[in-house]
């Protein structure tokens, strides 16, 4: 019987961030925690899990849930998978430690701090990894969610696996040993265990494992009756005019001719109207979701952006509506990069994906993705007396491996 297990280290934590040994005792995921468990939860949606396991510690167990929120699959706590115990040093903090317990790899004995041995530890991890065992079949994959100590040791007694040589090779790197939200792959056959990928991030996986190069064609939704009457909407929302209609139908027919396998909508209604009639010829539908809405204008949504432009103007430019109850910038920009990253690792190698969505996310995107500076781009298309984000515009991007490309832009220029 072969069984593959997938070995995946919880995100970061608030002892993480602070430098502080954490074994067995517990600290809640960070704010980059969860986005790190919500990376791998995107790459791992493509493999298919029969079983689910994760360390009781909270930290992993918050991990687990959100990977496994792309699987049906039913997930199961074990102390077995607990971290190394590093008794009374629990959340001291590290450095005050580092030249007495660090070496060139991982202390085997921990029991002068009334916590674990190498020898305690194999004990229970391979009665865990017994128990997990009686329940597979072959050729299974298993989801495990724990450690990074935990690995580190594990290397040296279930996988018979040279940790030193590990070590010495990713401290030579400035690596980090196991990387939060960092991915092992290892197996078990026919009484053996064996190691088959050695931890690597969640991005590095992706690009080794699903390369791929998928299109985008990011549309911005027809006119409004609030764009007719010169008043700010981004998350508030006014219906399509006749010419917003028309213009989406143009858009239609300028598309005509691509074939989308994925499409996504804003969950505004002025976008999801648009998508409706773009797609209107074909035997699918825009899935929606809310990181496509527009920027959050805060107590200006629905203000006539004519009047006190040049007090508003900074603002625009910069994208600085926090402080007046919407978004700044960096909140946009963590929506875009959040989606994209989903809708990428669900599309397959060659996909043409539709997404439907506003004038300012839009050139929010160009800047996240590509540079552009947003106030340059508004200055440049007003003196060629152009609009760079007309209703029904096109933009065509791309993504390959891991990188980015600009196609062309909304006003139909090429980009160089």
């Amino acid at each position: 019987m072969k069984v593959n297990f997938y070995y995946v280290r919880h995100g970061q934590t608030l002892f993480n961030r602070l430098g502080r040994m954490q074994g067995m005792c517990d600290s809640p995921l960070t704010e980059k925690g969860v986005e790190d468990a919500e990376e791998i939860a995107s790459v791992l949606r493509q493999v298919s899990f029969q079983h689910a396991y994760t360390s009781s510690s909270e930290r992993a167990l918050d991990t687990a849930k959100i990977i496994c929120q792309y699987h049906d699959v039913t997930l199961i706590d074990k102390k077995g998978l607990k971290e190394f115990d590093f008794g009374d040093l629990d959340g001291q903090p590290m450095d005050a430690f580092k030249s007495r317990i660090w070496g060139d790899a991982m202390r085997d004995d921990w029991r002068e701090y009334h916590g674990e041995s190498t020898e305690i530890f194999d004990q229970r991890t391979r009665k865990a990894f017994s128990e997990i065992l009686e329940d597979c079949n072959d050729n299974d994959n298993v989801l495990i969610v724990s450690h990074g100590s935990f690995i580190m040791h594990l290397m040296k007694t279930l996988l018979n696996f040279d940790q030193h040589a590990y070590a010495e090779k990713r401290n030579a790197e400035g690596k980090p040993w196991m990387p939060n939200c960092g991915i092992c792959v290892f197996t078990y056959e026919d009484g053996k265990w064996a190691m088959q990928e050695e931890p690597v991030s969640a991005e590095e996986f992706r690009e080794k494992h699903f390369p791929k190069t998928v299109s985008y064609y990011l549309v911005r939704h027809g006119e409004t009756h609030f764009n007719m009457l010169h008043r700010l909407q981004g998350q508030c929302d006014s219906p399509l005019t006749e010419n917003g209609i028309t213009q989406a139908k143009q858009t239609c027919e300028k598309l005509k001719d691509v074939t989308f396998d994925l499409a996504f909508s804003s969950t505004s209604e002025r976008a999801r109207d648009t998508a409706d009639i773009i797609l209107s010829n074909r035997d699918m539908h825009a899935y929606t979701d809310e990181r496509l809405k527009e920027i959050f204008f805060g107590d200006l949504e629905g203000s006539d952006y004519t009047e006190n432009f040049s007090e508003q103007q900074e603002r625009f430019d910069e994208v600085h509506y926090k402080d007046i109850g919407g978004e700044d910038k960096e909140d946009v920009q963590k929506r875009i990069v959040s989606f994209l990253r989903d809708t990428t690792d669900q599309a397959v190698d060659g996909d043409n994906v539709l997404l439907v969505t506003h004038a300012n996310y839009y050139t929010v995107l160009l800047e996240t993705l590509f540079g552009i500076d947003r106030k340059k781009l508004f200055h440049e298309a007003h003196e060629k007396g152009i609009n760079p984000t007309p209703n029904g515009g096109i933009c065509r991007f791309q993504y390959h491996n891991g990188t980015w490309s600009l196609l062309e832009m909304m006003n139909g220029e090429k980009y160089e």
